[in-house]
């Protein structure tokens, strides 16, 4: 059975649950996401990673998220969670901070690419709509491993779906299974 990883660009995939749930957040249980996503693919799920970014400004929340990639870390089995930063960039018409992440994409980036390179696993799934994440899926797949494109529906990846092997498109009902 084939070795299956998922990378999860957790800013990116929550910021498209709560859009597909018209703007309602959702408690996603990302083991069972992760072994929901290997089981679809017919693969052994070896191990869930999970990225996201705190901001510096908002201690409370800045808190909250640590204390998540924490639980994480602890709690499901074959997790490694990491935590980036938010930078202020500036601010948008009605004086909200507009912010620009740091670390998470780098971290999903090497993380693709050095996994690949020690034959960890056969296929990766990643969730993330971030054309940014082109030169390693190149990587990824220049190393023979596949790479499994996972969006929310109604997402807009046209140009990463074309890069990678296949894609998954996670609808409502998938959702409805893996939430806590």
């Amino acid at each position: 059975m084939k070795r299956v990883m998922v990378f999860i660009d957790g800013n990116n995939f929550e910021k498209a649950v709560t859009n597909l749930y018209s703007g309602s957040q959702q408690r996603i249980d990302y083991s069972k996401l992760a072994n929901y996503l290997a089981g679809k693919r017919n693969g052994n799920l070896q191990r869930l990673y999970y990225y996201t970014a705190a901001s510096n400004n908002d201690k409370q929340k800045a808190a909250s998220t640590k204390n998540f990639v924490d639980t994480l870390n602890k709690q499901v089995p074959n997790c490694i969670a990491k935590i980036g930063y938010l930078q202020v960039v500036g601010k948008d018409a009605s004086g909200q901070d507009i912010y620009t992440e740091k670390g998470t994409d780098v971290n999903i980036a090497v993380d693709l690419v050095s996994l690949a390179f020690f034959n960890a696993y056969d296929e990766a799934i990643l969730l993330s709509a971030d054309t940014d994440y082109e030169p390693a899926v190149n990587m990824v797949r220049q190393f023979g491993k596949t790479v499994v494109l996972g969006i929310v529906d109604r997402q807009k990846a046209g140009y990463l779906k074309g890069l990678c092997d296949d894609h998954i498109s996670l609808q409502i009902a998938d959702l409805d299974q893996v939430k806590r």
